[in-house]
């Protein structure tokens, strides 16, 4: 019905409430996750969901295991089909245009959604862009003066 009539929900939920989520992440202090879901129909009477979420996840940097504050900004387009058949893109070749699928239903969780989406949008690998805590030793920049073992190869690929 969201989609059919074009209506818009919107909300606050403490992020506590995405136990899936936050299930295996450091301790979380009291973020809120500002989101909103609007239906919309196209031309050809195709249902989407627009997916707007911002949320602010606290995440385990995996080169310095010391926790940081990870920005999620979700604004996604998903189709809303009638039948799990229909989930398939047509030709069974993936499109990277076409918006991603999911079933419709007169009823769904709309917060489940929006976990969803933001599950979706964490790193595979959390890390810090610069590791606060990380010796200079082990930065990537760092150049410890001696030659590059691969420097013999550029000398051969000349000959």
């Amino acid at each position: 019905m969201l989609a059919r009539l074009g209506r818009e929900v919107a909300g606050r939920a403490g992020i506590a409430r995405f136990e899936r989520l936050i299930g295996d992440l450091p301790a979380q202090e009291g973020s809120e996750v500002v989101w909103s879901v609007r239906g919309e129909t196209d031309a050809h009477g195709q249902r989407f969901l627009r997916v707007d979420v911002k949320a602010s996840p606290v995440l385990m940097c995996q080169r310095c295991m010391q926790p940081f504050v990870f920005p999620v900004k979700v604004d996604s387009r998903l189709q809303l089909v009638a039948s799990e058949a229909d989930l398939d893109p047509e030709g069974g070749l993936d499109d990277d245009e076409a918006p991603e699928r999911i079933l419709g239903s007169q009823r769904f969780d709309v917060l489940e959604l929006v976990e969803d989406e933001i599950i979706l949008a964490l790193p595979y690998v959390p890390k810090h862009d610069v590791c606060p805590s990380l010796p200079a030793a082990l930065d990537a920049d760092s150049d410890t003066g001696r030659p590059s073992p691969f420097s013999v190869l550029s000398q051969l690929k000349k000959n």
